[in-house]
């Protein structure tokens, strides 16, 4: 859910919601009534898996329904919608078939946001709101296609970062987006990145033996000055910066704005310049290391569609210079699996044979 949490976020000034809506994403303690400012009797449970058998989803699912029956919820089910690429599971477990939204099983969960697992933005914001975000991500998906490729910035941007990694070594790279409403950009973008490009063989099932697709990571650019922002300028190490600016703010701040604008677009010029000229050498910042700034004019729906589908095309970009699959994700099906076997023995049955000495020793301490 981290693509409909990152637009609910993105969104919540300048466009009125409709309802209070909330994203429980972990597994958390179990929920109260009350808990959250929410009335179990008037909340609608939207269960997000494709497929359905997602232990996070279930667990929080059976907390949620826990948590409305001890509010005197006589009938949970008929408060959950379901979506999901498994219909047929959710129905079989409770969920009525007029409350099933269903998505393709070949649309892969962090490219789905566009799909029925959009509904939580689509019912909050509206269709309008939602349309919006969908037609900016097409704009984005019609440059990709028919933009020449000197001209093409999704092109541009995947070859630079591969050259990056492939020519100067670095393992990273950081975005820093100067609006605290995309504060959940970064999270969203190691999902998308590093789950369709951390591959380890190609197409082929061949070895891959070029640059590995740089972990990225990053916050908010006013928080980042005062915690990373030193590494950056004066660090033995560097790595490549996307800033991500908004011309135009959602608030009648229009100093503060302007201040903020100001610090994004120093700190990339600092970047760039360096300095030559400090009293001693510890003041010195050798500059000359590369940064990318988008400007949006203004942070709606339109124009954050067009800045998602533009990581997302950059990631597939990404694979195909790569030569793998960006489109599976095997080594986060193997912790799933794994997980699934350790729900006995962490309430109590004996571990398997065949597990590792280190995982049967935390067990015991946990139990």
């Amino acid at each position: 859910m981290l693509g409909p949490a990152v637009i609910a976020d993105a969104l919540r000034l300048g466009t009125p919601g409709r309802y209070d809506l909330r994203f429980l994403q972990h597994r958390r303690a179990r929920l109260r009534a009350g808990d959250r400012g929410l009335d179990p009797a008037r909340t609608l449970l939207i269960a997000c898996s494709k497929t359905w058998t997602t232990l996070e989803m279930q667990t929080n699912l059976a907390q949620a329904l826990a948590w409305k029956q001890a509010a005197g919820v006589t009938n949970p089910y008929a408060d959950v919608v379901a979506v999901t690429a498994r219909p047929d599971l959710a129905q079989a477990q409770g969920v009525s078939p007029e409350r099933i939204a269903h998505f393709g099983a070949w649309v892969g969960g962090r490219y789905s946001l566009w799909s029925a697992v959009g509904l939580p933005v689509a019912l909050h914001y509206g269709l309008p709101v939602f349309e919006a975000l969908r037609a900016g991500a097409r704009e984005m998906d019609a440059h990709m296609a028919d933009a020449p490729p000197e001209a093409n910035a999704v092109l541009i941007s995947a070859l630079m970062g591969f050259l990056y990694a492939g020519v100067w070594g670095r393992a990273t790279r950081a975005v820093m987006p100067y609006d605290q409403r995309l504060n959940l950009l970064v999270p969203f973008l190691q999902q998308l990145e590093l789950e369709s490009d951390g591959k380890r063989v190609d197409h082929d099932g061949d070895p891959y033996t070029g640059p590995a697709m740089p972990v990225v990571w990053g916050s908010v650019g006013t928080d980042a000055q005062h915690a990373v922002f030193q590494w950056l300028h004066q660090s033995s190490d560097w790595c490549p910066i996307d800033f991500i600016a908004v011309k135009t703010p959602n608030h009648g701040h229009a100093t503060a704005h302007q201040a903020l604008l100001a610090n994004c677009l120093a700190q990339s010029s600092a970047l760039l310049r360096g300095r030559a000229d400090g009293v001693d050498a510890a003041q010195v910042s050798p500059g000359d290391r590369a940064s990318t700034t988008i400007l949006l004019d203004r942070l709606d729906a339109h124009a954050l569609g067009a800045l998602l589908a533009f990581y997302e095309h950059r990631t597939f970009a990404w694979s195909v210079l790569m030569g793998v699959n960006c489109f599976d994700q095997m080594g986060v099906e193997l912790g799933k699996l794994m997980a699934r076997d350790l729900t006995g023995p962490m309430a109590g049955a004996p571990l398997p044979a065949g597990w590792d000495a280190s995982t049967a020793g935390l067990i015991a301490a946990l139990r």
